[in-house]
């Protein structure tokens, strides 16, 4: 003989607060446990894309280009979290990897904002990026040396209540040189052959309990 408890939370009789509350998909969270993991939610993109980058930076947000297909959604479970990010950016740009560089950013309600406590402080003309492109393997033509530059355990704070929906967006910036193409997961030249090598962009989202 089987029984069950049919309950939404779990409660001392002498605390002001659940310690633990069922959600109607069955998942069970522990709304005082600080420092908790609630979720982790991981996006893959292995597409080859490219994007056309058409002005220089200079700290101006309309000249951040996003990779879309790294757009990453994770929606609160409790109010107030974090939000650790890491991820991958596997690429080439036609122009030289010291002039690129990226910038995590958040949509929340359909506003999309640099994240400033992951970008450099504001200090006169200077670029205020997350992180400049790791610098390849330099050849004479720059279109067959792509690189990795990569983002680990950057935490991100923003207020919210439960239930927010939070897309992080990884955005590509150049500080000079005008104009350029950056090519996601691919080479600039992507012949056939195996000097032109396809690789993996990522990024994982961890929501850690306030």
């Amino acid at each position: 003989m089987s029984s069950r408890l049919v309950v939404n939370s779990v409660r001392h009789t002498g605390a002001s607060t659940d310690a633990l509350t069922l959600s109607s998909d069955g998942k069970v969270a522990f709304p005082n446990n600080t420092g908790n993991i609630l979720q982790v939610v991981s996006n893959t993109y292995n597409t080859k894309a490219s994007l056309s980058i058409s002005n220089n930076y200079a700290n101006n947000n309309n000249y951040i280009y996003y990779i879309s297909g790294l757009d990453t959604t994770i929606t609160t479970t409790a109010a107030n979290s974090k939000i650790i990010i890491s991820g991958s950016v596997y690429g080439e740009n036609s122009l030289s990897d010291h002039q690129t560089g990226f910038v995590l950013s958040s949509s929340i309600g359909g506003t999309v904002a640099p994240i400033d406590a992951l970008r450099g402080v504001s200090d006169g003309d200077r670029v205020r990026v997350t992180s400049m492109m790791n610098t390849q393997y330099w050849n004479t033509n720059e279109d067959s040396t792509p690189s990795t530059t990569s983002f680990t355990n950057f935490e991100y704070s923003p207020s919210q209540s439960s239930g927010t929906a939070i897309i992080i967006k990884v955005g590509v910036i150049i500080s000079s040189g005008g104009s350029s193409t950056f090519y996601v997961n691919r080479t600039v030249a992507d012949a056939n052959n195996a000097s032109n090598e396809l690789g993996v962009s990522n990024i994982t989202l961890m929501e850690v309990a306030a």
